[in-house]
């Protein structure tokens, strides 16, 4: 009686479609190549700051809940083609100045060690 009962509950559960997962169809920020992953923020729109001339972008969580802009289905979605460019970019961007100094401070040892092998 318990293995008909197991039986059911398999062909019930199997016949169960993945439709429950929202937002599985729009694209993905991260995906795109005007995001910024390091700040999550949208290249796509930004101020000039008219004293300084930095630049200020808008976060991406913004540009996707306004309609005016990207939008839930994200109409200005381009894909990154060279996203293996831009992610190590980012990363030395952020951490390249401590990258230097620990291969700057290490640089002797890794010889001695490289050699005395």
């Amino acid at each position: 009686m318990k293995f008909l009962h197991y039986l059911l509950f398999i062909i019930n559960i199997t016949k169960v479609e993945v439709y429950f997962i929202q937002n599985q169809y729009k694209p993905i920020c991260n995906n795109c190549k005007f995001f910024i992953p390091n700040k999550n923020e949208c290249r796509k729109f930004k101020d000039v700051n008219i004293i300084t001339g930095k630049y200020s972008y808008e976060t991406a969580i913004s540009v996707r809940n306004d309609e005016d802009k990207c939008g839930e289905y994200a109409f200005l979605f381009e894909k990154n083609n060279f996203k293996f460019i831009t992610i190590p970019y980012y990363f030395l961007l952020e951490n390249g100045k401590l990258i230097f100094i620990l291969s700057y401070n290490f640089f002797p040892f890794i010889l001695w060690y490289i050699f005395t092998k």
